[in-house]
């Protein structure tokens, strides 16, 4: 099943390896940051919080405010996607501080006067001084749920901290993240001002993950028939491979075809096969105890119940968002590996309409990066997000 994880995020593994062993709980207190040389602390006063989900585990985070800022100004609440991340949320290849793909939105949005609220995976401690980053016990109590409730108990908080019912609030989820914002507008929450997603499904998880595991390679083989001949060679696949959804594999032979061209027959026959592999995976997933850790013991990010989710939740993400009458504001590279904008647009008409507002950006990929996965996310791209975010929010907020 290890397998499967890659698919939802790649990333998950790089801090993975940081946990290895049993280690104390993070702690609660609510803090002023030290001083640290992230792009987040640009402009922007920063301090650290603490709040009790539903079932009482700690959530910890920060909040980042315009310098002035006088907890009136809008407000945007990050939601992460799939993966072990700490507030900071590192999802990028660079080498450069712009990989913490949080902490870069967070400068820019303070930079714009608006303020930003993000915060830990539970179970995931940021900065520990010990150098271990997970709490094992914490963390493997995840769920689809638990989830949910960790933003709610961080959107609450908000909401009281920024003007109570007349705050100024924007929920952001990158990915999955869009997601735990759905399940807030379904379990009747409080609409926000604005929902913002980047590479976030509107599609019922289930047809998503299907997607992943038994038709991307389908999908993306016939992407790299250049000439649209209705036949895929060897030499089309090593020119076109970069920029097709199957490039998150990182490898190239499984796509090169022993004949030197992959027929419409070829094709479909790969897809047959790998529906079966996925059936077979299904059931062997949904065999596990749902509260049995997820992948494992030694580093477990949820219960086995959350990903068993991944293969039986059927209801459209955005039929849940449907439930707020707030404007939409989704973002989509056309070079996405994990959720394609083909895909999305019709789920947005039929459940949201007017609502939505998609924007599709191309050459970007799941994190508005030219990488079909990982960020950094493309400068103009983020400028443009920003600002388009904050002129919704001054518009509809202001007194």
């Amino acid at each position: 099943m290890r397998r499967d994880l890659s698919f939802l995020l790649v990333a998950v593994t790089a801090l993975a390896a940081a946990c290895s062993k049993d280690i104390p709980a993070a702690e609660s207190d609510v803090e002023q940051l030290p001083p640290q040389q992230i792009l987040s602390d640009v402009g922007a006063d920063s301090r650290a919080f603490s709040v009790a989900s539903a079932d009482g585990t700690q959530i910890t985070g920060q909040v980042d405010v315009p310098m002035g800022g006088d907890g009136r100004e809008p407000v945007v609440v990050l939601s992460a996607g799939t993966g072990l991340f700490d507030r900071d949320v590192v999802l990028g290849n660079s080498g450069t501080e712009r990989d913490a793909m949080f902490a870069d939105l967070a400068r820019r949005f303070t930079q714009a006067g608006i303020a930003v609220v993000r915060y830990d995976r539970r179970g995931v401690r940021y900065r520990p001084a010990d150098g271990q980053m997970l709490d094992k016990a914490v963390s493997g109590t995840s769920t689809v749920e638990s989830q949910r409730d960790d933003l709610g108990a961080v959107y609450d908080l908000v909401r009281t901290e920024f003007g109570g019912p007349t705050a100024c609030i924007a929920l952001f989820g990158h990915s999955e993240g869009l997601q735990h914002i759905a399940g807030l507008a379904a379990a009747d929450a409080a609409a926000p001002d604005l929902v913002v997603g980047i590479g976030g499904p509107l599609q019922a998880p289930a047809d998503v993950f299907r997607w992943q595991l038994s038709e991307r390679d389908g999908f993306s083989l016939h992407q790299m028939d250049a000439d649209d001949d209705g036949v895929t060679t060897n030499e089309e696949v090593r020119e076109g491979l970069s920029g097709t959804p199957s490039a998150v594999s990182g490898k190239l032979q499984p796509y090169l075809h022993p004949s030197g061209k992959w027929t419409p027959g070829a094709i479909a026959r790969k897809m047959a096969g790998q529906k079966m592999n996925y059936e077979v995976a299904q059931l062997q997933a949904l065999a596990m105890p749902p509260t049995a850790p997820y992948p494992d013991a030694k580093t477990p990010m949820a219960q086995y119940i959350w990903f068993q989710n991944w293969y039986t939740d059927d209801v459209p993400v955005a039929a849940k968002l449907a439930a707020w009458n707030v404007p939409m504001l989704l973002y989509y590279g056309d070079r996405d590996s994990q959720v394609r904008y083909e895909f999305q647009k019709p789920v947005a008409e039929a459940f949201l309409g007017n609502r939505a507002e998609m924007h599709i950006l191309p050459g970007l990929g799941h994190s508005l990066g030219p990488h079909v996965l990982f960020g950094p996310m493309d400068e103009a791209a983020a400028d443009a997000l920003v600002a388009r975010t904050a002129a919704i929010l001054n518009e509809r907020c202001a007194s």
